[in-house]
């Protein structure tokens, strides 16, 4: 018995919907991982200020 749901959606070529989806999935996925990178830096430079306010800042970054 040949199953009818093969026939629904062909499998040469993507719709152009599945891939704009797709991007837009990877997009957010990039963007939130921006922001959690920018958050965790900043909160370990600012707890090590907290931790160390003496110490002279570097310079050379």
């Amino acid at each position: 018995m040949k199953n009818s749901f093969f026939n629904i959606d062909p499998d040469d070529k993507v719709s152009d919907s599945l891939k704009k989806a797709l991007v837009s999935e990877i997009d957010t996925l990039r963007n939130t991982f921006e922001i959690v990178t920018l958050f965790v830096s900043h909160f370990f430079s600012t707890a090590q200020e907290v931790i160390n306010p003496d110490k002279p800042k570097d310079e050379s970054k």
